[in-house]
């Protein structure tokens, strides 16, 4: 069983995160970012003033110094890792690129995190999640979407995701008791 969980919204509170260094920098967002959809909160012209924001001059700050989403969740991931069978596997994903990457790996270093495998993907390769998983447990609309018939989606609740279906909901990854379960 090949179990895979999004790092983004399910492990670390990205958007929060965003906010705060978008704040500590520029000015105060339009509201609070509670959808990924990142220019609608903020005051660039253009989505390369975005990326370049995140990727190139803020990277650590965003990706690497974010809280998790849910206090101590890591740690129950780990928990859930260590008593996991055998023949599972667990996958970690998410959609960094450049030197968000490395943050990232710092991030979930920090955190003492524990996987077989973390993997990053783009909009091209976000469809291969679902070759290598079994089970997926994200927030990600994007990955929602391309879940085939034959897979087990188990969806985190946020306010952008509400709309979407699933095999299940949580409200955080700390429902779920051990793997073999879902």
């Amino acid at each position: 069983m090949n179990v895979t969980v999004s790092i983004n919204e399910v492990l670390r509170d990205i958007l929060g995160r965003f906010q705060l260094i978008y704040e500590k920098y520029y000015q105060e967002v339009k509201s609070d970012v509670i959808t990924p959809d990142l220019m609608q909160y903020i005051h660039f012209s253009a989505d390369t003033e975005l990326y370049d924001f995140l990727y190139e001059e803020s990277p650590m700050e965003i990706f690497g110094q974010a809280k998790e989403s849910e206090n101590n969740v890591i740690r129950h991931l780990v928990e859930l890792y260590k008593k996991m069978p055998s023949d599972y596997k667990l996958t970690l994903v998410s959609d960094d690129f450049g030197r968000s990457k490395s943050s990232t790996l710092w991030f979930l270093a920090k955190y003492g995190c524990c996987c077989d495998e973390i993997k990053f993907y783009n909009i091209d390769t976000m469809k291969t999640i679902w070759d290598y998983s079994d089970v997926v447990i994200t927030a990600d609309k994007e990955i929602i979407s391309c879940k085939p018939e034959n897979k087990k989606l188990i969806v985190v609740d946020r306010i952008f995701n509400q709309d979407v279906k699933s095999d299940k909901r949580i409200n955080n990854l700390k429902e779920i008791e051990n793997f073999e379960s879902i």
